[in-house]
């Protein structure tokens, strides 16, 4: 007897999957019992859950992109797709499937998490439950789940959420969009979009809760309340005084893993300039005596312009006191000290180390923290050093004048980089 081809195993395996999730639909449901049916015509498993007429709401492994997600399905022409993991829980899926039946069934929306596609309460499922009581539109949840579709309905792709996007609730104001982020190191951050700029910019938390302006990006979960997140979304664009650049941007890309410095010139490369130059980005000109002259090249942006460059962008990430200085401190802030890195070789954990010492002992009644300006990568060791120390390691593009993570925190306050229509799901 031939042994099953790998498809029939796998056919066959779906087919008790599916067999057991219909069991679990009816102990932990058992009023919807008489209304589960397991269909596998044509191996296009799926189990439905039959409402009035021949409409019905299914649970199927469907392909999004290249991935293949579980979905539960409403016949509600222009409704979005519950997509879950391929790993979810049994009990979570099909308690997912019975929150959409029930609801229309009953005739009432389905329940918070469920309706944000999570399976349990969390801090942003609370606050689009707030939002969505105050009539604002709720476009996105991400928390425990993070599987989000978008683009065409006849074939969606699949956004997972992870890395430096963390939690978030995306939401459509009447005057500007908004995704609301709470990052485990920096906490609540709020970023709007405008579509006239085709930029991001971001809300100084601090000083729409406290009137005070906070040294850097973010406000501590333990300092604001959800309530109190959604009172300043419900203040608007106007008292935001957002500052937002209209020109399009594509700032704040994190760095690829491992990017180096083989793959980039010194920051300065190609600036023609007197002896005493590295003055003004901060640099000591000892730090040159290894390396190669400078190139000169005309296209080559000036020291100035890349100390602007740095200092327009941390403003915008919302570092709240750093300011112009002079040719020997280039960026002066009372909470932090910025070390300027040009070197070929990657930063290492001891010269991290040694920085954060640098920067420590420039404070003058309390340490200051450490952001890094490099043109060089980071060793592995060295970034999780540095957000041990809570520091800010930023890469410098200056072909593209843009700053770009090669740390956690530094990830965790760029601004958002793709716009919010990239990720939503097209209209039939």
């Amino acid at each position: 007897m031939p042994f099953p081809s790998s498809d029939m195993v796998a056919a066959f395996s779906r087919h008790m999957h599916f067999k057991c999730l219909e069991q679990a639909l009816c102990e932990r449901h058992p009023e919807l019992a008489d209304r589960v049916r397991f269909d596998d015509v044509n191996l296009l498993m799926h189990l439905k859950v039959s409402l009035s007429g021949q409409r019905s709401v299914a649970l199927a492994q469907v392909r999004m992109g290249y991935s293949i997600v579980w979905a539960v399905m409403d016949p509600v022409l222009n409704s979005a797709p519950s997509v879950w993991p391929l790993d979810t829980p049994d009990e979570v899926l099909v308690d997912a499937l019975h929150a959409v039946a029930s609801a229309h069934l009953t005739g009432v929306p389905v329940p918070s998490p469920w309706r944000w596609n999570e399976s349990e309460p969390s801090d942003m499922t609370e606050l689009a439950d707030l939002l969505d009581a105050r009539g604002v539109r709720v476009r996105r949840v991400a928390a425990g789940n993070g599987y989000l579709p978008y683009g065409p309905r006849h074939s969606p792709k699949l956004d997972i959420v992870r890395g430096r996007d963390g939690c978030f609730v995306e939401a459509k104001l009447s005057d500007a969009f908004v995704r609301v982020s709470l990052k485990p190191a920096l906490g609540w951050l709020v970023d709007v979009y405008l579509d006239e700029c085709e930029a991001w910019g971001r809300v100084d938390l601090g000083w729409n809760l406290w009137r005070s302006t906070r040294p850097g990006p973010g406000v501590p979960r333990a300092q604001a309340s959800v309530a109190d997140i959604a009172d300043v979304l419900g203040k608007g664009l106007k008292a935001w005084d957002v500052e937002v650049p209209c020109a399009p941007t594509d700032r704040g890309e994190p760095a690829p893993a491992g990017y180096g410095s083989a793959l980039q010139e010194s920051l300065f490369a190609g600036e023609a300039a007197p002896p005493e130059w590295p003055r003004d980005v901060g640099l000591d000109i000892d730090q040159f005596h290894e390396e190669a002259e400078p190139r000169t090249s005309p296209g080559s942006p000036s020291p100035r312009h890349i100390t602007e460059t740095v200092l327009d962008q941390l403003v915008a990430f919302g570092f709240g006191d750093v300011e112009e200085g002079d040719a020997e401190v280039p960026i002066r802030s009372d909470a932090f000290h910025i070390e300027w890195h040009s070197r070929a070789k990657s930063l290492s954990t001891s010269e991290v180390q040694r920085l954060n010492g640098l920067a420590a002992a420039a404070g003058d009644d309390v340490p200051k923290r450490l952001i890094v300006i490099t043109t060089s990568g980071i060793s592995r060791p060295a970034a999780a050093f540095a957000d041990s120390a809570k520091a800010f390691v930023f890469f410098v593009d200056r072909s593209a004048d843009k700053l770009m993570a090669l740390n956690t925190r530094a990830q965790e306050a760029l601004l958002p980089h793709t716009k919010p229509a990239d990720r939503e799901l097209e209209p039939w």
